[in-house]
């Protein structure tokens, strides 16, 4: 179903710059990106579209709404990954049929995988040039968003849509040294942001302040994230953690591991969203992240990631 903002949007792009949405799906219909997509394409105001495309469909929507926005005039940039496994050669056809349309393609980085999954429209507002981004824990795929539990925002904060435009500077080559306020971006800030956050709930936990730490993932083989959530847990902090595939922690050891908790979840649907809780009794808020980020060296290090924070309760 659709959430109650763009049941009857005729213009998403007022939806969000009310509020931010977020979109679970598969309970909730993949297809408001699709608009997003093709309201862009046809909107006299937008005026550059960038896309990253890990996967997709083979007859994708979101591919013809992209060539329908370069047809129109827009500027779109989509990051094609070559090295998605079994899409290589999907995505190598998609890359040429982009090309062939006019649309900027662009490969990455040479060594890290792209596996975030961000798009950015920037549209001109009377004198002001305003952002609109989506990111999800999921792809652009939407078959797989029937199959798969992902997140998905749209929002046009200005600090979350300013990293999701220097995330892009990056990708297409224009900006070698990237600054994230919101994001957390491997392979410069994700890594050492997370182990800051565990560090800091052990450090409540020591003080006599409430401290949880919740993480859904698919997997979690990182030696030093471990080892930080073992001291966490030594310190006192309550750790939940559902993982889908591979652990490499041991639960339950006494003195090392007996606050944390591990299970899986196999359902109906194929768990993919990775969500990260940090109670943050310091603050008013807890911390709450979403994105495709598991807790791996090859995600840490070897992949461009983009987590975002949840803002809005």
């Amino acid at each position: 179903y659709l959430p109650k903002e763009l049941e009857n949007s005729q213009n998403i792009f007022e939806q969000i710059a009310s509020k931010d949405i977020l979109l679970h799906h598969p309970y909730e219909s993949f297809q408001p990106i699709v608009d997003f997509l093709n309201q862009a394409a046809y909107d006299p105001q937008v005026i550059s579209i960038k896309q990253t495309l890990y996967r997709t469909s083979g007859d994708s929507p979101v591919i013809k709404a992209l060539i329908e926005a370069s047809r129109k005039g827009k500027k779109v940039t989509v990051l094609v990954e070559i090295k998605a496994r079994f899409d290589e050669a999907n995505n190598i056809q998609w890359a040429r049929q982009l090309e062939d349309e006019g649309v900027r393609v662009v490969f990455g980085i040479i060594g890290l995988k792209t596996h975030c999954k961000t798009c950015i429209v920037v549209r001109q507002e009377g004198t002001e040039l305003r952002h609109y981004a989506h990111l999800s824990t999921g792809n652009y795929n939407p078959k797989t968003a029937r199959l798969y539990t992902d997140l998905s925002l749209f929002t046009c904060k200005k600090d979350i849509t300013k990293d999701v435009a220097g995330l892009f500077k990056i990708l297409t080559g224009s900006c070698p040294k990237p600054i994230f306020k919101k994001l957390l971006i491997a392979p410069f800030t994700l890594h050492s942001s997370i182990q800051k956050y565990i560090r800091s709930e052990a450090l409540n936990a020591k003080n006599g302040k409430s401290a949880r730490i919740i993480v859904k993932i698919n997997s979690l083989v990182d030696q030093e994230t471990i080892n930080s959530l073992y001291l966490a847990s030594q310190a006192g902090v309550k750790v939940d953690l559902i993982v889908r595939g591979i652990c490499c922690l041991v639960p339950s050891i006494k003195g090392i591991s007996e606050n944390i908790r591990v299970r899986s979840i196999l359902g109906r649907y194929l768990e993919h969203s990775r969500i990260f809780y940090f109670e943050n009794s310091n603050e008013s808020q807890p911390r709450i992240f979403v994105g495709s980020a598991d807790w791996m060296p090859r995600n840490f290090y070897r992949r461009i990631e983009a987590v975002f924070p949840i803002q809005d309760p």
